[in-house]
């Protein structure tokens, strides 16, 4: 039974002080064939679907990101691949308690021929299981664009050539990130649509990125628009609604820059182990264990030093201590 899965990462410490783990959108991934199923005309939405949730919106690709994880810690190509050429590390998470549960679509409420309101309960949105960890399928074939019985498997199919990552994915709507690292430039282009009276801007990082979150202006702006007493949704109700209709386009727009990195947290209690690159510099590996060290809830971390084997095209990975 599976118990573990593994991220290969660079050897940036900034996981473990804010805990915030990538979900990479469809044009950051590496894969060009990634949710563009088969077919003469390339599939941009599944807008041909009927989709009841607020003002006409239609889920998209464009709309999710994909958290990936792997079951192996030893592979000497996702090494070279992923956690910078072995200068890097690998992080081993706790399978039962890696939970993204809270990313998950709110149910949006919309009015009804009657005007009355009622929750959408889509059944296309249902069976992504979003927030839940899945196994990624390998095939030969790419997925068909008229399976829409089957959206899922748009999400969780790839070529066989990428069966030795043995890789698994939660998949998450972009709009539940909790943070996104984007170009100052769209700072203006979102001013002019949203003109929001409440910064959401967390940190300039002054190499022309920056990192926002809306969900506290957001918030704050449709408490002006909300009155209890005469309203047939509750407040957290109507927040949603609101944050929908007025993120959705925008975050399509910044999902469609692959520089444009969303955020979401990791729970501190899955982090089990961080496996250090056999060519990672001391440097490196100090910041790392210091900034472990330093975080309360990850006290119970474990740490192995990867070495190359003397005989063997292997890793040794018995030299663990913490």
């Amino acid at each position: 039974m599976l118990k573990s899965l593994y991220k290969y990462a660079s050897p940036h410490p900034q996981i473990f002080d804010n805990l915030l783990i990538r979900a990479s959108q469809r044009y950051s991934l590496n894969d060009p064939f990634e949710l563009r199923p088969s077919s003469g005309n390339v599939l941009e939405s599944l807008s041909n679907v009927e989709i009841n949730i607020g003002s006409g919106y239609k889920p998209s690709y464009d709309d999710y990101g994909i958290i990936s994880f792997t079951e192996t810690y030893n592979n000497l190509l996702m090494w070279a691949h992923y956690a910078n050429e072995h200068k890097g590390i690998v992080i081993e998470f706790d399978l039962t308690k890696l939970n993204f549960n809270r990313y998950q679509s709110y149910p949006v409420f919309d009015n009804n021929e009657e005007d009355e309101m009622f929750a959408s309960d889509n059944p296309i949105i249902k069976e992504l299981n979003e927030g839940q960890v899945q196994r990624v399928l390998y095939n030969h074939n790419r997925p068909n664009e008229q399976k829409y019985e089957n959206i899922l498997e748009h999400f969780l199919v790839k070529s066989d050539e990428w069966m030795y990552e043995k890789e698994h994915r939660v998949i998450v709507p972009l709009i539940t990130a909790e943070c996104i690292i984007i170009r100052k430039s769209y700072l203006e282009v979102i001013d002019a649509v949203l003109e929001l009276d409440y910064n959401y801007v967390v940190n300039d990082f002054g190499n022309g990125m920056v990192l926002v979150s809306f969900d506290s202006a957001l918030r704050a702006e449709s408490a002006k628009y909300y009155y209890s007493s005469d309203s047939l949704v509750t407040d957290e109700e109507f927040f949603q609604s609101f944050k929908l209709a007025f993120l959705g386009e925008i975050l399509s727009t910044l999902s469609k820059d692959p520089s444009s990195i969303f955020l979401y947290k990791l729970p501190a209690s899955s982090i089990k182990r961080v496996f250090f690159g056999c060519r990672m510099s001391e440097v490196d590996k100090k910041v790392i264990m210091r900034n472990i060290e330093r975080n309360e809830l990850l006290q119970e971390v474990c740490f192995t030093d990867v070495t190359t084997s003397q005989s063997r095209f292997e890793l040794d990975f018995t030299k663990k201590y913490g």
